[in-house]
């Protein structure tokens, strides 16, 4: 590559002009669709892919692998490989790929002659160091540490601190220990202490201080043996359920005795009291809520138990039972959780403060609403000056509303902005406040809460800003002024242009006629000025070894080398999306705020909003959301709300996959579908878990009419359940649907709802192809659809 600097440009993140521009217009099942591209041009498999191979099997290996289709992708490599006019540099990087096909079929030897050959591509020299690496773990991994530490080489005596670096030191160190060589042994040791050395906080530092203590506990040396207990004791703390944690506890005891150590009374009890409460912190952190609350009955039925210890534990027992959505059963925890609490002192306030806030949704899911209201505001008036006293009214406020007791609901809010101003629930009980005001028929309380709201915007983000904008209008067009109502509506465009408030506004501009939306459509289509996109990366070896292990489709790699150069921001999301690893671009771009939506997807710019907006699994959405009937882009909005396009998260509750099926939903939409050999395992397989999720999606979405119009109404109940959602519509059928959608009570539900909507707007308006602005554009009517009673 060139020495200058490497340029990702529009015509590689667009390419909507060039190369057979495979995304349709906004698609339906009925869409014709485009012309396939001309011979000599290569498919592209999204706006912004180029792969290594630009077409035919090996481009199709890619993203077979990308979709964990490993059967397919053995079967496409061996196509390749089997090609007599391969080139040296595309059979390296068909022979890389292949072998880590091996390494999943448990065939290291295999792997490691395919990535020694691999190195030997002209091509593939700048990252010849990952192939050493992967060729020496091979070998490790095929029981042959002489021929690992050949194909390791020197790459341990590396002074920097990569993560190459780190990884030579390990297999180095992991092939001297094999053997029965007492130096080897020795030298392994050193390495070992040397990778723990090293600056920061690597990932596999457990893993290497479990390798090190093993090595220590065969030393008759005394000094050897207290190093080994403390490397032990530590994984005993840090990680206590992992393998290595429980390796941990198993030679605690028996190196005490070698070590002559014989602890007092209180010093294991000590020793106990730590080790129990690390198991049940790391419990919760791993979802393992049964476990948390067998430990904890453990725990509190050893004697004379400090109130602090009891406190904690019970705090943690009650999380355990409120994540397992067993609300009001974690009351009565949360309740003797305070009771401890406030006998153990100043020293254990803060969860004190959290256990009788969450005590309150406890009594809130009993429906005692009077009940967690006085708790609620109890927590305010005891502890205003905790993070917490501006939640608790907010709630209190929340349970009052169930009680229909407005008066006494308004006041928690404003108790709120008079007491708390600068609190982080100010905005959310101004916009609780306006809900309040426009349901009660109080237009000018509205206007005059929108716009003190407005007036401290500088304390707001973009999408509580152009909000406040779109409810100004709301009030300004019930009291007749519908010129002014149409001025605000466009301040709120331009505030945030694709934000949820702007599909709403978008959609009251329809209502007032074509004139008015033609504006707003012009403010999504004015360029920003002076606003320049960088996406440069520096011609740095490191940027360009990313860029190649990027067309590879080795997202992760491409990741390891931006991070190793300090490459960050939008520059590396674009090369981590070029790689198939959206999930890491998308968690990237998190840090980023949101300042860069304030303009819209104009010119430039509109290589930001693709790259935040990736057609991540493309070919197989597209194909179900036509199957099922799902409104188009639906489900990438989705996929992204839910996993950030990451096909193996499993959520805490339990749901699996790219769009977060439960596995008892799953087996249900498989029997629909007449898959007789479903397992849930396989949910973490994109291609099923798209299947079954647009059916889903497609089921609900014609619950509610099938239409645009429904789809506000589906998200919700993909969410929290058809069965909630209808329980809202029969309470508040007769509301206009912008403050039934403000009104949902579940907080994670109605954000999660306004985030899919969000990002419905954005995927059709920045890949909607050709289509006239207004039909790229959803309708949200005033109007709450009627539920089909077909479906």
């Amino acid at each position: 590559m060139s020495a200058r600097r490497v340029s990702i440009s529009l015509a590689l993140l667009a390419l909507t002009a060039c190369r057979g521009d495979t995304t349709p217009p906004l698609y339906t099942a009925a869409v014709d669709t485009p012309a396939p591209p001309a011979a000599e041009e290569a498919p592209v498999a999204e706006p912004g892919r180029r792969l290594w191979f630009a077409r035919g099997a090996g481009r199709d290996a890619i993203l077979a692998r990308e979709r964990q289709d490993h059967v397919a992708a053995v079967a496409l490599l061996d196509q390749v490989l089997a090609s007599p006019e391969l080139g040296p540099d595309d059979r390296g990087a068909a022979q890389w790929l292949r072998g880590l096909e091996d390494l999943r079929l448990q065939r290291p030897a295999e792997a490691a002659a395919r990535f020694a050959e691999a190195r030997s591509a002209p091509a593939l020299a700048s990252v010849s160091a990952r192939l050493r690496l992967l060729e020496a773990q091979a070998w490790l991994d095929a029981s042959e540490p002489t021929r690992a530490l050949a194909a390791v080489g020197d790459l341990a005596q590396g002074t920097d601190n990569s993560a190459l670096v780190g990884s030579a030191i390990i297999i180095t160190a992991d092939a001297k220990a094999r053997g029965d060589d007492a130096p080897a042994k020795g030298v392994a040791a050193q390495l070992y202490e040397r990778f723990l050395q090293r600056p920061g906080d690597s990932p596999r530092r457990h893993e290497v201080r479990a390798k090190w203590a093993r090595l220590l506990v065969a030393s008759e040396s005394q000094d050897d043996l207290r190093k080994a207990l403390a490397l032990y004791e530590r994984l005993a703390l840090d990680v206590p359920l992992s393998d290595y944690g429980e390796e941990a506890l198993q030679r605690i005891g028996p190196l005490e005795q070698r070590l002559g150590i014989h602890k007092s009374f209180a010093e294991a009890r000590e020793a106990v009291r730590q080790r129990s409460l690390a198991r049940m912190r790391d419990a919760l952190a791993r979802s393992r809520f049964a476990s948390v609350i067998h430990d904890a009955d453990d725990f509190l039925g050893l004697p004379a138990l400090a109130d602090g210890d009891r406190c904690e534990a019970l705090f943690l027992k009650g999380s355990a039972i409120f994540k397992q959505r067993k609300r009001p059963k974690s009351r009565p925890v949360f309740d003797q959780a305070a009771t401890a609490c406030r006998r153990a002192g100043s020293g254990h306030q803060d969860t004190l403060v959290k256990a009788l806030y969450q005590a309150g949704r406890g009594r809130y899911a009993e429906a005692h609403y009077e009940d967690a209201a006085r708790q609620f505001s109890a927590i305010a008036d005891e502890f205003g000056g905790h993070s917490y006293a501006d939640d608790a009214l907010v709630l209190a406020g929340e349970s009052w509303a169930e009680r229909d007791d407005h008066p006494r609901e308004r006041a928690a809010y404003e108790r709120v902005l008079k007491d708390i101003p600068a609190g982080d629930m100010a905005g959310e009980a101004r916009r609780r406040l306006v809900v309040l005001a426009f349901t009660q028929d109080r237009v000018a309380d509205a206007l005059t809460l929108t716009d003190e709201g407005l007036a401290s915007a500088a304390k707001l983000d973009l999408r509580e800003r152009a909000k406040l904008h779109y409810f100004r209008g709301r009030a300004l067009q019930r009291q007749g002024h519908t010129e002014a109502a149409v001025a605000a509506w466009l301040d709120a465009l331009s505030v945030g242009p694709l934000s949820y408030a702007g599909l709403q506004t978008l959609s009251r501009l329809r209502d007032v006629g074509d004139d008015a939306l033609a504006k707003g459509v012009a403010v999504l289509e004015r360029e920003s000025a002076g606003v320049a996109v960088q996406l440069e990366l520096p011609a740095t070896p490191a940027a360009q070894r990313a860029q190649l292990l990027a067309r590879l489709g080795l997202g992760e790699d491409a990741g390891e080398e931006l991070g190793e150069a300090g490459i960050a921001g939008w520059p590396a999301a674009a090369v981590l999306v070029q790689a198939g690893l959206y999930a890491e671009s998308q968690r990237l771009l998190g840090g980023l705020g949101s300042g860069w939506r304030s303009s819209p997807p104009v010119g430039q710019l509109r290589e930001l909003w693709q790259i935040a907006h990736p057609l991540a699994f493309g070919e197989l959405v597209r194909a179900d959301e036509a199957k099922h009937q799902v409104p188009p882009f639906l489900a990438f909005a989705i996929m992204q709300t839910e996993s950030v396009f990451d096909p193996g998260v499993t959520s805490k509750a339990g749901a699996r996959g790219l769009i977060q099926l439960m596995p008892a939903t799953a087996a249900d939409l498989a029997r629909q579908a007449g898959l007789a050999d479903f397992n849930p395992e396989n949910l973490y397989q994109p291609a099923l878990n798209l299947e079954l999720g647009t059916r889903y999606l497609g089921n609900l979405v014609r619950r509610y009419g099938g239409e645009d119009a429904a789809v506000p109404l589906a998200i919700p109940s993909y969410n929290a359940g058809a069965g909630a959602v209808d329980r809202w519509l029969e309470r508040r059928k007769s509301w206009d649907f912008d403050l039934f959608i403000e009104a949902i009570p579940f907080d994670e539900t109605r954000a999660y709802t306004q985030s899919v909507l969000e990002r419905w707007l954005t995927y059709r308006w920045v890949h909607g192809g050709q289509l006239p602005a207004e039909q790229r554009i959803p309708y949200i009517p005033l109007a709450i659809p009627g539920r089909s009673t077909g479906v």
